[in-house]
């Protein structure tokens, strides 16, 4: 947008340290009732670079409140090619973007920015992207580019939304031991993310995948066992054996391959699982389990995220709340109807103090607290 005008009035430099092309992510808020108040949030994944594709600690996303009495009803953040702009500012990185009302999520969805060849491709393009929110109905959407509604947990990356913007890793400082990322998909199967192989000697001819399961969460297992082959094109992995929750630890790591050749491993990614194998026992855990149960949040303790787990026969309202140890209501997980079975929802209590507090499950006619722990 703004900082687009510069490409008419400066060359284009090779050097990305000259280069001072902006590019936004903007939200637009629409059908806005009287009184309404939204957090746009936004996170990181893993590793960012800066605008030199060095590895930094520095613009990795925030948190920015809009209400009623704000300056402006739209949010926007700059990628960080110059460290100044509309803030928060975002290195090169892979990022969940969420709008919040009060505790509760209402829409989100994750964005991947991580190409070294950003920022030169915007002097090939207007690589801004554009959405709306609609306050009163809860939706999300893309505008610009013009693709729709967004599904909550959808993943989307600059390269798929812009095409002419290139998927390159070549540049990014120690690329490959940091390109390994864990999100989940829409049914919380850990999700692996990764990106092109830097190496470019390296005929890349597909990908490899490698788990290993524990009891422990360290230390990393030394044996990992080979677990799919994906093509050289795709970057990504789901493995629907398990769901998050708790019980157990996968790990995982990836390599490149080269006809026969293998590169070397990824970095390690974590995540705690369920303790059942939800491709060969769902039939039998469904059958087992014939009444509401909440069960223990996993990891416990934890810090600053945890995973809460429930099992509904029934379809139902069902609300999750948190409370601190004096009973005072701190925040609401949960608060919708629900189909039967069993479910997941994510506690995330990074602007919480360390210390005891219970969450409360309630639906229909039955209700059960269990206690969690924070340690910071």
């Amino acid at each position: 947008m703004k900082k687009l005008m510069l490409v008419l009035l400066l060359p284009f430099i090779v050097n990305a340290q000259e280069i001072t092309i902006g590019g936004e992510l903007i939200i637009f808020f629409e059908n806005r009732p009287s009184s309404w108040q939204l957090t746009v949030k936004i996170e990181n994944y893993g590793t960012v670079w800066d605008q030199y594709h060095d590895i930094t600690n520095e613009y990795q996303g925030g948190d920015t409140s809009y209400s009623q009495s704000s300056e402006r009803y739209w949010h926007a953040s700059d990628l960080d090619w110059h460290n100044q702009g509309w803030k928060p500012v975002l290195s090169l990185g892979f990022y969940e973007v969420s709008i919040w009302e009060g505790s509760n999520k209402r829409a989100w969805f994750i964005i991947n920015y991580r190409t070294s060849h950003l920022p030169y491709a915007a002097t090939l393009g207007n690589i801004d992207l554009n959405l709306e929110y609609d306050v009163t109905n809860k939706n999300l959407e893309f505008t610009f580019p013009n693709i729709g509604n967004v599904t909550d947990g959808s993943y989307y990356t600059i390269w798929d939304l812009k095409n002419f913007v290139n998927h390159t890793t070549t540049g990014l400082e120690d690329y490959w031991e940091n390109c390994l990322d864990l999100i989940h998909d829409s049914d919380f199967h850990p999700k692996l993310v990764w990106g092109v192989y830097p190496d470019t000697t390296f005929d890349v001819t597909g990908y490899k995948v490698y788990r290993a399961v524990s009891t422990f969460s360290t230390p990393v297992p030394t044996t990992f066992s080979y677990l799919s082959t994906v093509g050289s094109t795709q970057y990504y992995y789901v493995d629907d054996q398990y769901d998050l929750g708790y019980g157990w630890y996968t790990f995982y790591k990836v390599t490149a391959i080269d006809g026969t050749t293998e590169s070397d491993y990824s970095n390690v990614v974590m995540t705690s699982i369920d303790a059942f194998n939800k491709k060969n026992n769902s039939d039998k855990m469904n059958s087992a389990i014939s009444d509401y149960s909440l069960n223990q949040n996993y990891p416990n303790p934890f810090n600053p995220l945890t995973v809460i787990s429930w099992y509904s026969p029934k379809d139902d309202f069902v609300t999750i709340e948190v409370f601190d140890i004096l009973g005072r209501k701190i925040m609401v997980l949960l608060n919708e109807f629900k189909q039967a079975g069993i479910h997941y929802v994510e506690f995330d209590a990074k602007n919480l103090p360390s210390g005891i507090y219970f969450y409360q499950l309630q639906t229909g006619n039955f209700m059960e607290t269990r206690k969690l722990i924070l340690q910071k």
